[in-house]
């Protein structure tokens, strides 16, 4: 019995290891056909929470947070990319190009946040999706042409009323 509960967390650790392994790098994909570096985008949606409604909000934006790396995988800097101001459904999308970043660097660890909303009374962010702590990026699947490797931010929330943690 105490072998097989320590065997099952011994495959939990391996198992995790890889998971996480496996979503660290977001900027080294390539392309099978062209060997091109595929340009990663991140989308999400930004709405406003009045009391029991929620609405979209045009022209708020998010910011992508990411660590950049050397070719050896040592931590250099961070790199900050605002998104678009989002569409009258509350979109947004923000892009990073491997040409943005010098030959051989990656980007690791991501994450979205809430940055500004245009709209005086739903200005107070919340945390809601972490969108105030940063909304870590790890589920994202590669457009059919292969021209970005897209993952999904939110939905965040901006309220009327600030709210504490």
């Amino acid at each position: 019995m105490a072998f097989s509960r320590i065997s099952f967390a011994a495959f939990l650790v391996v198992f995790s290891s890889l998971i996480i392994s496996s979503v660290a790098y977001y900027g080294n994909e390539a392309d099978p056909e062209t060997g091109k570096l595929i340009p990663i985008a991140v989308e999400g949606v930004i709405m406003c929470r009045s009391g029991d409604k929620s609405y979209p909000i045009q022209g708020a934006t998010a910011r992508i947070a990411c660590v950049k790396t050397d070719a050896y995988g040592k931590e250099i800097v961070p790199i900050s990319i605002m998104s678009s101001k989002t569409d009258a459904k509350g979109y947004f999308f923000a892009t990073i190009f491997p040409s943005q970043l010098r030959a051989g660097r990656t980007v690791t660890r991501c994450k979205a946040y809430l940055y500004q909303s245009p709209i005086a009374d739903c200005d107070f962010p919340t945390d809601v999706n972490k969108g105030v702590r940063g909304q870590s990026l790890s589920k994202y699947r590669v457009l059919e042409d292969k021209s970005f490797k897209l993952y999904w931010a939110g939905p965040f929330f901006y309220t009327s009323e600030p709210t504490y943690y």
